[in-house]
């Protein structure tokens, strides 16, 4: 039987004076994997710490003492610490991305183009959430979610007039979930859904993939913006990168790849901005916020939009400064929903900009104008 290198009291001891498993498994010449491994088990007798234990921060400190008031045994309360495990995600959003398969180049095709810009705005479609129609009115699930997706795009792009430019906007909320428990993660709410996380992430990854293909047939060049949402603050972070390193090769196809809670585009004279809706809740606020964050452009600007999601119901709230439109959403009333007697209509709309003149039209699409996406 091999001896083993490293005695429970020196791990204890390097551990205390700040070295990582890492660095603890280089000086004995162990593997990483078994230094953690003894490192766990000392962890569950409370004689190591786990505060250094990546995505995860201290809640608190539990002691075990005798009746002389020497310390037994200890533990260390933790939770998971978002900004380091978004940190994390990213990390492996880079590596994940090194090795993707890239989008061939598609020719442009040979289309008098108009001088215009074609919006696309998608919020709120929580691809994941599940809806009964005895309970809520209309059924939804991913499937349905996914469907009324391609419909919306099947019937946007061919409505469109040929723009020289197309901007998908991907509001925030495009997932249920952030992950593999069915819950809110910055509130904890309970959710409805119908699908495991690796499924929500096939759906919303080949759909934006349909969207930008189509799209690249009727525009000279497409812009993605992806938002995150209050349901899917880090999935967005992954989307946002995997549509990135896929597009790499696709001159005709660029990815706003900042992290920032406002995007903005501009086209001539005509300013637009995004926010899914669920930080910034004032017009007023949020108009200011793009004063401040695009000086320039909006000084150069005769026409302003911001474009918001969140309350999955139309709005239009108009000032001397520019006007910020809530969406509506494509997606079905979950239990929530329905329970708090909201009733909106589902929509979505395809909208046109002059980059002189601002907005010059637009094009709705409703579900039950396909009429196959049980909507009551």
């Amino acid at each position: 039987m091999s001896q083993r290198k490293i005695s429970d009291e020196q791990l204890i001891a390097e551990h205390n004076n700040g070295l990582t498993y890492k660095q603890i498994a280089e000086k004995y010449g162990m593997a990483k994997r078994n230094v953690e491994r003894l490192g766990a088990r000392l962890a569950k007798r409370g004689l190591i710490s786990t505060r250094r234990a990546p995505g995860f921060g201290v809640n608190g400190e539990s002691l075990l003492v005798d009746k002389d008031g020497n310390v037994i045994m200890r533990w260390i309360k933790t939770a998971r610490d978002r900004d380091e495990m978004e940190r994390l995600m990213q990390a492996a959003c880079d590596a994940f991305t090194e090795d993707m398969p890239r989008a061939e180049a598609v020719p442009v095709p040979e289309i008098d183009f108009q001088k215009s810009l074609a919006l696309y705005p998608v919020f709120d479609l929580h691809i994941g959430a599940l809806a009964h129609k005895a309970e809520c009115g209309e059924s939804y699930d991913t499937g349905i979610a996914e469907r009324v997706l391609n419909d919306f795009f099947d019937y946007s792009v061919g409505a469109a007039p040929m723009s020289e430019k197309a901007v998908l906007l991907l509001g925030g909320d495009v997932l249920h979930t952030d992950g593999l428990l069915p819950v809110t993660p910055s509130s904890n709410h309970v959710l409805d859904c119908d699908s495991r996380y690796a499924k929500l992430v096939y759906v919303a990854i080949r759909s934006v993939r349909r969207a930008v293909g189509k799209m690249l047939l009727n525009h000279k060049d497409v812009e993605i913006q992806v938002l995150s949402g209050n349901h899917d603050q880090s999935g967005m972070i992954w989307l946002r990168a995997a549509l990135a390193a896929f597009y790499e090769d696709e001159p005709r196809v660029t990815v706003d790849v900042s992290p920032a809670i406002v995007h903005h585009t501009q086209y001539g004279k005509t300013f637009l901005a995004y926010h899914h809706g669920h930080t910034i809740k004032k017009p007023e606020n949020l108009l200011a916020a793009c004063v401040a964050d695009w000086r320039e452009d909006f000084g150069k600007s005769k026409y302003v939009y911001v474009h918001v999601g969140h309350l999955h119901h139309k709005s239009v709230t108009e000032s001397s400064i520019g006007i910020v439109e809530h969406h509506g959403t494509l997606a079905g009333k979950d239990a929530y929903s329905t329970n708090g007697g909201w009733r909106s209509q589902r929509c979505a709309a395809v909208i046109i900009y002059s980059p002189d003149y601002g907005e010059i039209g637009r094009f709705v699409y409703r579900p039950e104008m396909v009429g196959c996406h049980d909507v009551g």
